[in-house]
């Protein structure tokens, strides 16, 4: 062979190698292109599914708090009552410490309601976003209702145990000045506490009428019979605190000045 005809060889194989080269390396883009594509979607999808994951995981922890708030308002309001009656100071502090349980669980559902991302972004669809305002609506109630019943409870407290001072003795013309002195202070003092019982209901029958029942999913519906229960039983049950002259007159038996 000649110098010559082994240059050209080279120079043939040469260009096939590149050629072979070229096609090898495009050969390998294309598949690459694809499974690049591929990841992706798989990425996507799976942000989907994590964004999916998290509303529903948000909608559970506003349903938790709801319902715990419930349970917890309901049981505080059944013994408010029973516990003004005994005149028992301990149950009426335990029922205080509920309702302030049942205040914050409402509030952690309202603020997640309102303010969560997803929920906030799923609030966007007509629909969607009707049931999510019905929800963050009803947990307001709750907490107006809550807030209320602490503020009956703490006059509560006061009025028994001025009661318990003076259980069993007989009111003398000596011994009626002083407790006429002391329930007065009470109602000056809890003047305040009283207001409010009435501002915390005009804003949960407020919350209420903002809201149809009928154009609500099925569960919501029973949460809002539930609601306007419990609104009824506030009215006539933390309405008598809202006047401590009263009350207080009621209690003891006396008129008050």
């Amino acid at each position: 062979m000649s110098p010559a005809t082994g240059r050209e060889l080279n120079g043939n194989l040469g260009k096939g190698g590149r050629r072979g080269a070229r096609l090898f390396l495009f050969a390998q883009r294309r598949p690459d292109g694809r499974q690049g594509r591929g990841s992706w979607l798989v990425i996507l999808l799976l942000a989907l599914l994590a964004a999916a994951a998290y509303t529903a995981f948000s909608g559970f922890a506003v349903y938790r708090q709801l319902d715990s708030g419930r349970r917890e308002l309901g049981t505080a309001q059944a013994g408010l009552a029973a516990a003004v009656s005994s005149a028992d100071e301990s149950s009426l502090a335990t029922i205080a410490a509920e309702l302030r349980r049942a205040e914050q669980d409402f509030g952690g559902a309202e603020e997640r309601a309102r303010q969560d991302p997803a929920l906030k972004l799923l609030g966007g669809f007509g629909p969607a976003g009707r049931q999510l305002d019905a929800s963050a609506r009803l947990a307001a109630i709750g907490g107006d209702l809550s807030r209320a019943g602490e503020s009956a409870a703490t006059i509560a407290i006061q009025v028994d145990k001025l009661k318990l001072q003076y259980a069993g003795k007989a009111l003398t013309p000596e011994s009626l000045p002083p407790l006429l002195q002391q329930a007065q202070a009470i109602a000056t003092e809890y003047r305040v506490s009283s207001r409010a019982i009435g501002d915390e209901l005009r804003a949960a029958h407020a919350e209420r009428a903002a809201v149809d029942p009928g154009r609500l999913i099925a569960p919501l519906q029973q949460a809002y019979d539930q609601a306007d229960q419990a609104l009824a039983a506030a009215d006539t049950a933390l309405g008598r605190y809202q006047d401590v002259h009263r009350l207080l007159s009621e209690l003891l038996g006396v008129a008050l000045p």
